[in-house]
């Protein structure tokens, strides 16, 4: 009866407190409490906090697809929600099971974590200081991630997990594909610079314009010879075979996504745009399972480690009072 009240009264308090008056209807939404933890309570807000620096690389990765950017943003909410839940049941078994981390230990971690992050303790709450957080605010939420982590160092261990070899060779011959060492292209490349065509949003204007020709059947190597800003001689075809690695990594990962004879949408760098169209693909021999036995079982053992993670935040769900509402 007591935990019921001590919950319901946390709940009532956070609505009082989301609640608007006049013209606050924006801070109400950013507030409003999204999930409910035993007798805490986790908001909008602090989701939001949590999310902000994944969300700003998926806000600059698909700035020119906002239906993606909807999708993965709505994705990374969720699990940025659930890693929030999981923080709570952690620091409640902490706590009912009596564990005691000495908190010189912890003092000592937290000095560490701000030198490797912040320089030093000015810098820090210069930072917190933009961000409107309290030195208190930003040693509470580190104490309570270095607590997570040891718990999860204490129930979620690899001593344990046992691979073995059948599942070893199982995995192998399932994945043959992944372990075909130094796959290598012949690719062609169409380079807008920047510099020559009037700044980035002319060049990508002109690259949209070029990658729409080549929608239409036109041949790559010749609008290649026409627009290109490097290798027009040959079509844009560099001369060499090219292995992963050897290019910037979006253009890399442009490439190597690439069937033979497909082209790339406009790749955009600070310095110009990119079209790539792979001509050859040149399948290396399949590596010795020998050769890859410690990369499976390492693979295998982060898998068997996940599960047994999930395993246990689900029974400290079981026995927790866990409810989430929609954002």
């Amino acid at each position: 009866m007591t935990r019921n009240l001590s919950r319901l009264i946390a709940v009532l308090a956070a609505v009082l407190l989301a609640r608007p008056a006049m013209g606050q209807g924006l801070s109400a939404q950013r507030n409003s409490v999204v999930a409910e933890v035993n007798d805490k309570i986790i908001t909008r807000q602090m989701v939001t906090e949590s999310m902000s620096r994944e969300a700003d690389l998926l806000r600059r990765q698909y700035a020119r697809q906002p239906k993606l950017y909807a999708q993965e943003y709505t994705q990374l909410r969720a699990d940025t929600l659930e890693l929030l839940v999981r923080r709570e049941l952690v620091l409640r078994e902490y706590k009912e099971k009596g564990f005691k981390i000495p908190e010189s230990i912890i003092e000592q971690r937290l000095r560490e974590d701000i030198r490797a992050q912040y320089g030093d303790r000015v810098t820090l709450i210069k930072t917190l200081q933009k961000s409107a957080m309290t030195y208190e605010e930003f040693a509470r939420r580190e104490r309570e991630r270095i607590i997570q982590m040891v718990m999860h160092g204490q129930f979620i261990s690899k001593a344990n997990i046992v691979i073995s070899p059948r599942k070893i060779e199982e995995y192998y011959v399932a994945n043959k594909d992944q372990f075909r060492a130094g796959v290598e292209i012949r690719v062609r490349i169409i380079f807008l610079d920047a510099k020559k065509h009037g700044g980035p949003e002319d060049t990508r204007k002109l690259a949209d314009e070029i990658h729409q020709v080549l929608q239409a059947d036109s041949s790559f190597a010749e609008v290649a010879s026409v627009y290109s800003d490097q290798n027009r001689a040959t079509g844009g075809l560099r001369p060499d075979w090219v292995k992963r690695g050897v290019l910037t990594p979006a253009l890399d990962r442009a490439a190597f996504a690439l069937g033979q004879g497909q082209v790339s949408s406009v790749v955009a760098l600070a310095h110009g745009c990119f079209i790539l169209r792979c001509e050859e693909i040149r399948q290396a021999k399949l590596k010795t399972l020998a050769e890859v036995r410690g990369q499976i079982e390492q693979t295998l053992l982060e898998a068997e480690q996940q599960a047994s993670e999930d395993k246990w935040y689900e029974r400290l769900k079981r026995k927790s009072y866990v409810r989430q509402f929609s954002f």
